[in-house]
Formats: C-alpha cells, structure tokens, sequence
C-alpha cells in the first residue's frame, strides 16, 4: 500500500497571491506631480512679463511720435555768444544761387521769426545803432551773403530789428552796434559787428549752424541736439 508522503514540498512554481493595491479615488491625487497653487503663480508671472513689455513698447512708440513732431524753432536770446570776429573783405564768387535782391523786413522781437520765417531756414537780423538811418543798413553785403548760402540749397531771409524792440537793448547790451545776427532754424546763433562783410557773414551763418539744437524764441536757453 502506497501512503501519502508527509515529507513532500509543495511545488517550487507555486505562486503565492499578491497584495492588493490600495485603491486610488479620482480625488486623491496620489499621482499628482503639481500642486494647483504652483501653477497659477507661472500663469500669473507669463502674464506679467507680457504686460511689461507692451508698457515699454508703448513708451518707446510714444517718445519717437512726440520727437517728430516737434517743429524747429529759431533761437532765444540766450543762445547769443560772443560775436564773430574779423574775417577780412569779401571776396566775389561764382555762385548758381538766384540775383534777386532781398527786401529787409522789419520785425519787433525775435520771436516773430517763429512766424514770418516758417518757411526759412536761416535768417540774418540787422541792428542799426541808435542814431543810424535806413542808408547805412548793410543790405548788399547781407544779400550776397545769402546768396552764397543758398547756392547751397539753403533758404535764407533778411531781417531788421526796430531799436525801440525790447529785444534790441538787451542785445544792444552784449554786442558792438550796428551789428547783424545769424540764426539758424533749430540751432542757434552769432553775432557779427565791426566791419561788416560778406565773409564774416557767412562765418556767422556756419557757427550758428554748429551750435547744439535750442529752444524757441522766448525760452531760457538751450539744450543738446536730439
């Protein structure tokens, strides 16, 4: 008779059963990597960077648009330096500018020019002394000055200043009279006095050319070029 082996082992391949996972409800979030709170906050920074950056463009937009529409004015007085030197007699030149004489107009304060010169961009203001006449105004010599300037496509108009503008004593008070003032349009000025040329008025022109860019008539002063 055959008995049961109390010895025998149970089989090497039996599994034995596996644990159970926890169950995992949809509202626990044992998968989860991020928390809610962490992702608005880079929500909430992508949107202020952006927000930044539309303020700046608009600045930047809004300082070009203001700058180009700024209109060039001729210069205060304050923007008066001392008067050209002695640049010798003048000299005749072969020019292709037009023979038209220019009339010498007659203003009250600098400030006019803002007005009566739009169209310009440089003038030359005379100032006759005190007991001068209408015979000793330095017309010709201011035309051919013009002239020479405008062959070089510049437009350039005569001015007079009445001695009884305030204007005129203040500038009486920093220059020789008779004198003649070169202004250039969104630039500044010279003084020419003395011996008055068609060189020396020339010379005013270009150093009013290369003045830094200045404020209207009837400012404080000036300020650098943009």
């Amino acid at each position: 008779m055959n008995l049961p082996n109390e010895d025998s082992k149970p089989s090497d391949n039996m599994e034995l059963p596996k644990p159970r996972a926890a169950s995992c409800g949809p509202g626990c979030g044992c998968h989860a990597t991020d928390t809610p709170g962490k992702t608005r906050w880079v929500i909430g920074a992508i949107v202020l960077a952006a927000a930044g950056v539309m303020v700046v463009r608009a600045m930047i937009k809004s300082g070009e648009a203001s700058a180009q529409t700024t209109t060039p004015a001729f210069a205060s007085l304050a923007a008066l330096p001392t008067p050209a030197g002695d640049g010798g007699s003048a000299t005749n030149s072969s020019t292709s500018a037009p023979t038209t004489e220019k009339s010498v107009e007659p203003i009250r304060t600098l400030s006019e020019l803002n007005t009566v010169a739009t169209n310009l961009d440089a003038v030359f203001v005379f100032l006759p002394g005190k007991e001068e006449t209408s015979g000793n105004s330095p017309a010709a010599t201011m035309n051919k000055a013009a002239r020479t300037i405008e062959a070089q496509g510049k437009k350039i108009g005569l001015f007079t200043l009445k001695p009884s503008s305030s204007d005129y004593d203040q500038i009486a008070g920093k220059i020789t009279l008779p004198g003649v003032l070169a202004i250039v349009k969104g630039r500044g000025m010279s003084a020419v006095s003395g011996d008055i040329t068609e060189i020396k008025l020339v010379q005013g022109y270009l150093a009013a050319s290369s003045a830094g860019g200045c404020c209207g008539a009837g400012s404080s002063g000036c300020g650098p070029k943009k």
